[in-house]
């Protein structure tokens, strides 16, 4: 592990961090649906930026690659899943 995926992880600390945040803000925003199409929108973008980060430097250790159809076969690191 390198520098660059210190500060990687560091991001997704921080996503993660925010994710519990936001996601309290948008129980109490459900009755707005402009804040809420807000808030769904900055977590799945924090989400969707941080995935696709975390799947670049994957694939430059190991010169695989994670494209749109495969997304739903990757394996799940927590359960051993395929």
């Amino acid at each position: 592990m390198d520098a660059r995926d210190r500060q990687l992880l560091a991001g997704l600390a921080k996503v993660n961090t925010s994710v519990g945040r936001v996601t309290v803000e948008l129980l109490t925003l459900q009755s707005d649906d402009a804040g809420y199409a807000t808030g769904l929108r900055t977590l799945g973008r924090q989400l969707v930026d941080i995935g696709a980060e975390l799947t670049a430097r994957a694939d430059e250790l190991d010169g695989g690659s994670l494209d749109a159809a495969d997304r739903n076969s990757a394996p799940a690191i927590e359960s051993g899943e395929s």
